[in-house]
């Protein structure tokens, strides 16, 4: 046993030396580390939560815009549909009006003079149709519009805050 305490001192005295040389490169490690490190770290993971969230906020507006605005496109399609309704009605009812008037007055409806009548209330009926569908088309393009200006926006404002925090980041460098 006399022999064997020397060997377990100096091995002791060994992992004493050891674990005090571990310790004393660890501090010189921190010492050599950027002392702004966390900092900049911090402030990256802040940036991309910013970012996320960003992102985030645009993705639900956007998706709340296209909601609306099919809502808006339901809109214009039934009213160009209720719109045509009323129209083929009026024409019909113009049209039986105008008979019952030549036929008063002993015309027949194929007649020239009547035939051009009942022709003009079918252009001008023609006419009131093509008005409408230009109308519905330019409200449908002002919808297209409307979401292709916001998504612009959208990607304009991501790209403004990319660039600030990339700023940002070289300010703290």
């Amino acid at each position: 046993m006399g022999a064997l305490t020397p060997v377990i001192t100096g091995l002791t005295t060994l992992t004493t030396a050891i674990s005090a040389a571990d310790r004393l490169i660890g501090v010189s490690r921190d010492f050599a580390r950027d002392p702004y490190e966390e900092q900049r770290r911090q402030l990256r993971a802040q940036q991309d939560l910013a970012l996320r969230q960003l992102s985030a906020q645009q993705a639900q507006d956007e998706a709340q815009r296209q909601r609306e605005a099919d809502l808006e496109r339901q809109t214009i399609a039934a009213n160009a549909q209720d719109a045509e309704q009323k129209r083929r009605a009026a024409l019909r009812r113009a049209v039986a009006r105008q008979r019952a008037q030549f036929g008063g007055s002993g015309l027949q409806a194929g007649d020239g003079s009547a035939e051009a009548v009942l022709l003009g209330l079918f252009e001008e009926s023609e006419q009131d149709r093509a008005t409408g569908k230009r109308l519905d088309a330019l409200r449908y393009a002002a919808l297209d519009q409307s979401i292709s200006d916001r998504q612009a926006l959208n990607v304009l404002q991501r790209t403004q805050l990319q660039e600030r925090q990339a700023l940002a980041r070289l300010a703290s460098a």
